[in-house]
């Protein structure tokens, strides 16, 4: 005999299973929860995937004290996001190399992440000092633009041929600056400030790259906007230091490919205004 149902048994039965279905998913949302955060804490915040490591080959001129030293600027001066500035997973390597360039002025480093903690620099570097001529004494400076001796042994060589026009400036020479000084040029003394040797030295090199044939550059003083690179012919160059270099080498190059007659460059070729030549 079929017992009767009791009366509101289905509606609290339908009651208690979808309260025991809610508290099924709450827990389940809770364990989930506590795996993401887990995981996220893990991954981004243990510290286990972290630069703790920094492997850089390549360094020649630079101390490896001197990298490091801007790695750790790099990590400290990051904006606040969610997760540790050194973890792999969330670096930027392309901020990072950019940084770096500036920074360490060097011609150009590839970052690479090495799990879980590795962060591995390949630097090359730029030429780092120029040779220094003035009143007929040889120094070097280096690229915060302070003295830091006497030019000796093969570069001095060098750099007396290329001054006496019986060489021009290679890829691998040495970048010959003349320029009176207000002070005789002993080591410690501040020739110029770091951005301007940097620049210096960033022309010497582009033009060089470019296949021109250059000696070396003339300046009035450190403040100086015009660069009178000496060419191979004996005539000079004028390029402003102050506007981008690529537009006037570009103009320089294109003048260039009309194989002018260079015998009859007596004094020089400007090209300060992109698109216009001025000879003279």
């Amino acid at each position: 005999m079929k017992e009767p149902q009791r009366f509101g048994e289905g509606v609290y039965r339908s009651e208690r299973l979808t309260r025991r279905k809610s508290a099924y998913t709450a827990t389940l949302i809770l364990i989930g929860s506590f795996a993401i955060f887990g995981w996220w804490w893990f991954l981004f915040l243990s510290g286990f995937f972290d630069a703790n490591k920094i492997e850089i080959i390549g360094l020649r001129g630079l101390e490896m004290g001197e990298v490091v030293g801007e790695m750790d600027k790099i990590f400290s001066e990051a904006k606040w996001k969610p997760w540790h500035s050194k973890n792999l997973f969330m670096l930027d390597t392309e901020y990072v190399r950019s940084a770096l360039k500036d920074r360490l002025f060097i011609e150009e480093v590839v970052v690479d992440k090495s799990y879980p903690d590795i962060l591995r620099l390949k630097i090359t570097e730029k030429q780092r000092s120029v040779v220094l001529v003035t009143n007929d004494i040889y120094v070097n400076v280096d690229a915060s633009g302070v003295v830091t001796g006497a030019t000796e042994g093969g570069t001095l060589y060098v750099a007396r041929d290329i001054v006496a026009a019986r060489s021009i400036t290679g890829e691998y020479s040495p970048s010959v600056i003349l320029m009176p000084t207000a002070e005789p040029p002993t080591p410690g003394f501040q020739v110029a400030k770091p951005e301007q040797v940097r620049r210096w030295l960033d022309i010497m090199r582009s033009v060089v790259l470019r296949g021109i044939k250059i000696r070396f550059m003339k300046l009035e003083s450190p403040e100086a906007n015009l660069a009178r690179i000496v060419s191979e012919k004996g005539y000079d160059i004028y390029f402003d230091l102050q506007d981008p270099l690529e537009p006037q080498i570009a103009t320089y190059e294109a003048y260039m490919k009309t194989k002018p007659d260079e015998s009859r460059i007596m004094e020089r070729v400007d090209v300060r205004v992109p698109g216009k030549i001025y000879v003279k």
